[in-house]
């Protein structure tokens, strides 16, 4: 069974890939705490500002889809959510596509009372690498 909180993230995450992908940068800042700490699969690091005028004025996302996300609490007000994503994405200026597989670790905290992303930390996967890392489930590795 799905807890309250992790239905509330598993929520907040899909109202970030749906911000991304429709380009409403208004709804991804409103996602993110003022000072978050953003680190792209490129090892590119970006505060708030930095990562709207990213997203808002370089990258164009055609598609993200995540894996099977974990979720494990910290007190009440504070979660670290990780797993795989897969992003389309291209420049702006271009039709140019490009896929990008990754593992990602966001830390979400509530502010009052609505959650947000403190941290982003994207780790590009090799290319033979499968989409579900080894671990992901809290399983110990071999």
């Amino acid at each position: 069974m799905t807890s309250t909180l992790e239905e509330e993230l598993l929520l907040r995450e899909k109202e970030r890939q749906a911000a991304l992908v429709s380009d409403d940068m208004a709804a991804f800042a409103a996602l993110m705490c003022d000072d978050i700490v953003h680190v792209h699969a490129t090892g590119n690091v970006h505060g708030k500002s930095e990562v709207l005028g990213h997203a808002g004025g370089f990258i164009r996302f055609h598609a993200i889809e995540r894996g099977d996300l974990l979720i494990r609490p910290i007190g009440d007000d504070a979660a670290i959510m990780t797993g795989p994503m897969t992003n389309t994405v291209g420049r702006r200026e271009s039709d140019e596509r490009v896929t990008v597989e990754a593992y990602v670790t966001q830390v979400w905290v509530r502010e009052s009372s609505d959650w947000k992303m403190k941290s982003f930390h994207a780790v590009r996967l090799p290319v033979d690498a499968p989409t579900q890392a080894t671990g992901a489930k809290g399983k110990d590795s071999d």
